[in-house]
């Protein structure tokens, strides 16, 4: 999906609620909120789900529709992994591909590498 107010991504190990925020909302430029964190005047949400396998959390940040977000999907993970000094993985839309989508890990230094990953019942991880 190549909709800029809807990302979503899966971090490796679980964080705060206020990390999770606070990483999302200096990565994506707007102001977020979630249901641990509200704020006046949000600018969108982000959904945090714990997972059981894989990658342990996934965030979907979702931006009001008159305030996409305006960064790229990758400067956007690469800026969460960074924050959260972790490996974060998402997809983009990949038409080449048989699945038609391509995974993408970001790490914490800021280099991104196509991956291939394995689905859980209960999550995301790497092949």
């Amino acid at each position: 999906m190549n909709d800029p107010s809807y990302l979503n991504f899966f971090v490796e190990r679980a964080a705060s609620d206020a990390a999770v925020v606070a990483a999302c909302t200096r990565a994506s430029g707007c102001a977020l909120e979630s249901d641990g964190r509200t704020i006046d005047d949000p600018q969108g949400y982000v959904q945090i789900t714990e997972y059981t396998d894989g990658f342990r959390m996934g965030l979907c940040i979702i931006a009001a529709p008159d305030v996409p977000v305006t960064r790229s999907h990758e400067a956007v993970a690469q800026a969460i992994a960074r924050e959260l000094r972790q490996r974060v993985l998402f997809d983009i839309e990949d038409p080449s591909t048989a699945s038609g989508e391509r995974w993408i890990l970001a790490m914490p230094d800021g280099t991104v590498s196509t991956v291939d990953i394995v689905e859980y019942e209960d999550g995301v991880g790497l092949a």
